[in-house]
């Protein structure tokens, strides 16, 4: 069977990492399998680690639509002859799957935008247009299907499939102290982490704001920012302003986040927008790491409130503060929500039941289509 992927973005986000980790645990010898991807792209080297043919491409960087990029892709697609091609937020593949009249054409939603609720006939024209381009789609978390749904996608034309990662590595205890001595964090202070992009949407202030009034109160805590972005300097006047500076470790970008994950206690996610199922919250899961998320998108999907961690409403920094004070308090509750993290992964958070899903649903498109 032979399969494409086009993705379009330029660094390791999201969508590259459920790719890699799904395409780790996929059968080369039943799938012969070609990456799309811009040139220069980062998620060449994880490609080649894994060893999936790719091909890249000279436009789509980190852009949704390129007509130059669309040629490039109607050529591909030409002499490759693939009998389905899965887009990740990559609508000139789409579109040139459509021209090509690839068999099997699907789109993977790994984000959730906002939809205005005005202007009801062009949503409906772009839901006719989008089932036009794609037969099915492929939405990570139940958030991203109401989204579709909301664009005026046939909602029986969406399989929700979540995303999944890898388990993280365990570290030992030796591992664990030299990393704290090194990052300057004592023994006996607890340690938040939070991975994602340093962008708006993704949350930091009201983290900070619930850390400022931890420590407050007496709490003897930091926070481990991993990653980069455009707020980075934003973020770091506000933890001066806060007055909270020697209380939070930005990190940058983080190729391995295991390491920080190890020392952590908890895990947060302050999202206020894009989030559909977190990696990061996953991954932490693995290792049994509780976590404080908002009702934002699917995060009440992957945290289920008062089993895995806490939910609170989303930019209510106080009641975030409540709940992280909590688990920090109650060694039980912290036990029981440690272990439930590691059933969860388990069950259904891991990248091999994500790619069992996903091929399983590959070949039945491909058998009924034959």
């Amino acid at each position: 069977m032979k399969i494409v992927e086009a993705i379009s973005d330029t660094n390791i986000g999201g969508a590259g990492i459920l790719l890699i980790n799904r395409l780790r645990h996929t059968d080369r010898r039943k799938y012969d399998i070609t990456v799309l991807v811009p040139k220069g792209s980062k998620l060449v080297t994880r490609l080649t680690e894994i060893g999936i043919d790719f091909v890249e491409v000279n436009g789509c960087k980190d852009r949704s639509f390129d007509i130059g990029a669309m040629v490039e892709y109607i050529k591909l697609i030409k002499k490759i002859k693939p009998s389905i091609i899965n887009s990740h937020g990559c609508l000139s593949a789409r579109v040139a799957a459509y021209i090509c009249g690839v068999p099997i054409r699907i789109c993977t939603r790994h984000c959730v935008f906002p939809v205005t609720k005005k202007h009801g006939a062009v949503r409906r024209m772009k839901g006719v247009l989008n089932s036009a381009l794609s037969h099915v789609f492929i939405a990570v978390a139940h958030a991203a299907k109401e989204n579709l749904e909301e664009l005026c996608v046939d909602s029986k034309k969406i399989k929700v499939i979540i995303n999944g990662s890898e388990p993280l590595q365990i570290y030992g205890e030796d591992e664990r102290e030299a990393l704290r001595r090194k990052l300057g964090i004592d023994d006996f202070t607890y340690a938040l982490c939070m991975c994602a992009r340093l962008e708006p949407c993704k949350g930091h202030e009201y983290l900070l704001r619930a850390l400022k009034l931890l420590c407050d109160q007496g709490v003897d805590c930091i926070a481990i920012l991993m990653g980069d972005g455009s707020i980075k300097n934003k973020l770091e006047q506000m933890c001066i302003d806060l007055g909270i500076q020697g209380r939070v470790i930005f990190t940058g970008f983080v190729d391995n986040v295991a390491p920080y994950m190890n020392i952590a206690h908890i895990n947060v996610n302050c999202s206020i927008g894009t989030e559909t199922s977190s990696l990061a919250l996953s991954e932490g899961m693995s290792i049994g790491i509780p976590a404080v998320v908002s009702d934002f998108g699917g995060n009440p999907y992957m945290v289920k409130h008062g089993v895995n961690g806490f939910v609170y409403p989303q930019k209510d920094y106080k009641i975030l503060a409540e709940y992280i004070r909590r688990l920090i308090n109650d060694k039980a509750l912290y036990d029981r929500m440690s272990a439930q993290c590691k059933q969860r992964f388990s069950k259904e958070l891991n990248a091999a039941a994500m790619a069992d899903k996903t091929n399983g649903f590959y070949d039945a498109l491909y058998l009924r289509k034959r």
